[in-house]
């Protein structure tokens, strides 16, 4: 009898112990992939911001040949660009099962929904995740 108690009790802590590690490994994996939305969402404010940079230098009397003649495109592909990160951004909140409501949609540049003001900086320190 004292024999089988000590087999379920180490069937027991075994079980235990692996549900254990497999819930450290999901939040773990969790984890980084919130940080990789953290800088998805990142990049998504840069490239808002380089739109608003490139509308602003066309704008300008002084803006260069260069500038006149590819910032239109530029611009146009930018905002092609933020389309496709608010669609990449929306899937990556629905699989760690945030709401399908994306932050980002809106409307700013392109679609984006978080403003900052000319000259305005968002701080964040790089390296720092």
């Amino acid at each position: 009898m004292t024999q089988w108690k000590n087999f379920y009790i180490a069937v027991f802590m075994l079980v235990a112990i692996s549900f254990m590690g497999t819930q450290n490994a999901s939040a773990q994996a969790g984890g980084h992939a919130s940080v990789g939305l953290g800088h998805g969402e990142e990049g998504y404010l840069h490239l808002e911001e380089m739109i608003k940079h490139l509308e602003f230098g066309l704008k300008m009397p002084d803006a260069g040949q260069d500038l006149k003649s590819h910032g239109g495109v530029a611009i146009q592909h930018a905002r092609e660009a933020l389309k496709h990160y608010n669609e990449a951004l929306k899937h990556a909140n629905e699989s760690l099962g945030r709401s399908a409501r994306n932050p980002m949609m809106g409307g700013g540049s392109g679609g984006g929904g978080m403003q900052h003001e000319e000259g305005s900086s968002h701080s964040h320190d790089e390296g720092s995740h």
